[in-house]
């Protein structure tokens, strides 16, 4: 799990909030795609260098992110209404989209802090699911997943693209996510190989 750091710690990039001798600001790409993207983030991911929801809205001009469930503040029920909304949460048994999405709303944080936001956010348990399937080849992660279909959140971005652009449209955030963990784990100090 990512450790919570100060984000006005002068050794740290202030956007990816890496040491700055491992900023990957300069890797990050640009994806212009045909839907808007409305992050949900758990308020605890908001100051994790793990926390991949950051970069993917770096990535893509028309995401968003609006934190839920800070101490004293209160969730705006208005956050929700956006255009023809869909859920990126995984749902075995989510019939086909009845509609052709405008905006892909996602949940990040931790497995057990993205479950519970599905069921305390008024609204999101309803909204039909984007249906995306498990990644087939082993990579390194930020985070262990606790099942082996569990991804990030920057590459479920990235396959959620690809099912609503066409296969390949979310490869460069795929590819900058391995950027990210490369240079996550050695600025850890973990090997690569």
């Amino acid at each position: 799990m990512g450790r919570r750091i100060e984000p006005d710690d002068p050794r740290r990039c202030h956007a990816c909030l890496l040491l700055t001798e491992h900023c990957v600001c300069a890797e990050v790409p640009t994806l212009n795609v045909s839907v808007d993207f409305l992050i949900i983030r758990h308020w605890k991911e908001r100051y994790k260098a793990s926390n991949s929801a950051r970069l993917s809205a770096m990535a893509i001009p028309n995401a968003s992110i609006v934190d839920y469930g800070a101490p004293n503040t209160r969730w705006d029920s208005d956050t929700l209404q956006v255009p023809s909304p869909v859920l990126l949460f995984p749902d075995k048994n989510a019939p086909p989209l009845p509609y052709k999405p405008q905006t892909i709303v996602v949940v990040d944080g931790s497995w057990p802090q993205a479950r519970k936001m599905i069921h305390r956010i008024p609204g999101l348990s309803t909204l039909p699911r984007l249906h995306i399937s498990p990644i087939d080849s082993p990579r390194k992660r930020l985070r262990t997943p606790p099942s082996p279909e569990g991804v990030s959140t920057m590459e479920a971005i990235a396959q959620a693209i690809d099912v609503i652009d066409g296969t390949g449209s979310g490869a460069p955030l795929n590819s900058f996510y391995d950027v990210l963990v490369r240079a996550s784990l050695r600025a850890r100090g973990t090997t690569i190989d």
